[in-house]
């Protein structure tokens, strides 16, 4: 969500190209073409009016279910985004016995640090089933224009870089969607977890219209992330956490270099 199209040299050839064309509205066709032209597999979808979308819900719910099938799993179940909500609420329940939240573990805020996890990446052998990895950001962050644009311009180097298919998650808000992904697919992911210090925080009332609070939504927040970490963890998958501190998009640009 949010990529900028490439050049067609940026994409690994495990990629498969879907095109929403609004009809009068030809302003992705060249880099669609060149696309096509260097050998990736493209689908054009015509869209009349804007009203199309419509179907377009419905077509790739449809889709999800046919592939579900084929995969032999349940579309209409997610055991991994309960299992982060579990952990989460471990989390508080220390932070409500103890007035601390576990410490985790983050990592030193380098480009040095963040090419060495990324250098287990995988580059797939389909004969072997093994997939390709894909690298997962998630922003335990407040979402600002100016964040957006720094988390953007970090995956877009990661993609030309190391060629892999690359998400950006608000969390905890991306639980729902690509949480079950993250845990319940089969183990190809690179996760970057983020966290920062809340600039606003805001008291959570232990009851309505009291004035009374225990935890914060900021301290809320970061039980979140540390139990999705630790769901992540238990699930076999690749993590690393940094702590941006204050400056959030300063601390993305210095693991950009």
């Amino acid at each position: 969500v949010g990529e900028s199209v490439g050049s067609p040299d940026v994409y690994g050839d495990d990629r498969l190209f879907v095109y929403l064309r609004l009809e009068g509205d030809g302003s992705h066709d060249a880099d669609v073409q060149a696309l096509e032209d260097a050998g990736h597999p493209v689908v054009r979808v015509r869209l009349r009016d804007l009203y199309d979308l419509g179907g377009q819900f419905f077509l790739w719910e449809m889709a999800t279910a046919v592939a579900s099938h084929r995969l032999a799993i349940n579309p209409f179940d997610q055991p991994n985004v309960e299992a982060a909500k579990v952990l989460g609420r471990r989390m508080v329940a220390e932070y409500t016995d103890t007035g601390a939240l576990p410490a985790g573990e983050a990592t030193p805020l380098t480009q040095k640090v963040l090419n060495a996890f990324l250098s287990q990446a995988r580059p797939g052998d389909p004969s072997t089933g093994s997939g390709r990895s894909y690298i997962a950001i998630q922003a335990y962050v407040q979402p600002t224009q100016e964040t957006d644009a720094a988390l953007q311009a970090l995956r877009a180097q990661l993609r030309d870089r190391l060629k892999l298919a690359t998400t950006v998650g608000y969390g905890p808000r991306f639980l729902h969607s690509t949480g079950q992904l993250h845990k319940g697919d089969a183990g190809n992911g690179l996760f970057i977890q983020f966290a920062a210090d809340a600039a606003q925080d805001v008291p959570i009332p232990d009851e309505a219209g009291s004035s009374g609070s225990s935890m914060s939504f900021g301290v809320l927040k970061m039980a979140q992330a540390l139990g999705d970490g630790q769901a992540l963890l238990d699930a076999g998958r690749r993590v690393i956490r940094f702590d941006l501190g204050s400056d959030v998009v300063a601390g993305i640009e210095e693991l950009m270099g």
